[in-house]
């Protein structure tokens, strides 16, 4: 055994993993939420982070840029897309987690989400 790989025995293969947890909370709308200061400039940032998470992720969805190799893929636009390029563009496996809300008062915020 090597840090968090796994050895096969009978082929002398070494299978690593790496996993990362991104919490977004606080991307909420910021006139609802009446946020100010520091934590306005937080949900700005995680608010840009997110849009440029959903254009990489329509870029690596969109047929005419597959296969090509001419397709731009903004990794490079936000933190958070840098730090994910590894689980969104290669051979690995996603999951998303996403909280909604049931209250009619949050319904636009969750349909919103569920189409994210």
């Amino acid at each position: 055994r090597r840090g968090n790989g796994v050895v096969n025995a009978h082929k002398n293969e070494v299978k690593t993993s790496k996993i990362h947890f991104v919490d977004l909370a606080g991307s909420e709308r910021i006139k609802k939420s009446q946020t100010e200061g520091k934590r306005l400039q937080e949900g700005i940032s995680i608010n840009k982070g997110l849009l440029t998470l959903g254009n990489v992720i329509s870029a690596l969805g969109d047929p005419k840029r597959q296969g090509k190799g001419n397709g731009h893929i903004p990794y490079r636009d936000s933190k958070l897309t840098r730090l994910l390029k590894g689980s969104l563009g290669g051979n690995h496996k996603t999951l998303m987690i996403a909280c909604v809300s049931p209250s009619i008062s949050n319904k636009d915020d969750s349909m919103n989400t569920l189409r994210y």
